[in-house]
C-alpha cells in the first residue's frame, strides 16, 4: 500500500471544504491545547514506547512492535487532522446578529418550554449542550431566522412543534 493511500481518508475531507471551518474561540483554544499536548508529550511518550517495543521485537515479540507502530500512526493522523482544522478555522465573533448563523445562540419557546440552541460547525457538535451543526436538519431550520419568526422543530419523540424565536445573539 502506498503512502498516499494511507493519507487519503484524513486529507480529503478537508481538501474538499475550501470555504473554511467555523469555530468558536473556545473550541479553537481546545484544539490548540490538544495539538500542543500531542506534539510535545504524545510524541515523546510514543518514542519511548516505540523504543521498548523495538527491543522486544528483537527478542521474539513482534506483535507488540506492530501495535505500537499502528498507535503511532493514529497519533500522527490526529495531529494532521487538528492542524488541517486549525489551518482552515475561521473564528466566529461573539456579537449579536439580526439573523441566526454559525456562532449564534438561538432561543426558541413553545408555551412554557424554552430551548437555547448554539449553531456550530460540524467539528463542535455536542447534543448534550444543544450545540447543533448548521448542516443538520435542526441547524438548517434555525439558520437565517430572526427574532419573532416561527419555526417547526422535532421534539424528543420526533413530532414537529412550532416554536417562536425569542432571541438571536
Amino acid at each position: 500500500m502506498s503512502f498516499a493511500c494511507l493519507l487519503y481518508p484524513i486529507v480529503v475531507p478537508y481538501v474538499m471544504t475550501l470555504n473554511g471551518i467555523f469555530l468558536s474561540k473556545e473550541k479553537k483554544k481546545e484544539l490548540e491545547k490538544e495539538l500542543e499536548k500531542l506534539v510535545t508529550h504524545g510524541r515523546k511518550e510514543m518514542a519511548e514506547k516505540l523504543a521498548k517495543a523495538r527491543e522486544l521485537a528483537l527478542s521474539d515479540d513482534e506483535e507488540e512492535f506492530i501495535l505500537t507502530i499502528e498507535e503511532k500512526h493514529k497519533l500522527e493522523d490526529r495531529i494532521v487532522e487538528i492542524r488541517n482544522v486549525l489551518f482552515k478555522a475561521r473564528v466566529t465573533k461573539k456579537e449579536c446578529r439580526v439573523l441566526a448563523d454559525v456562532g449564534s445562540e438561538v432561543v426558541v419557546a413553545h408555551k412554557e418550554t424554552v430551548i437555547v440552541f448554539k449553531l456550530v460547525s460540524s467539528v463542535e457538535v455536542d447534543p448534550s449542550k444543544n450545540k447543533v451543526s448548521v448542516k443538520s436538519k435542526v441547524g438548517k431550520k434555525l439558520q437565517g431566522l430572526r427574532v419573532g419568526k416561527k419555526v417547526k422543530l422535532p421534539n424528543a419523540k420526533g413530532k414537529e412543534i412550532e416554536y417562536r424565536v425569542l432571541y438571536v445573539c
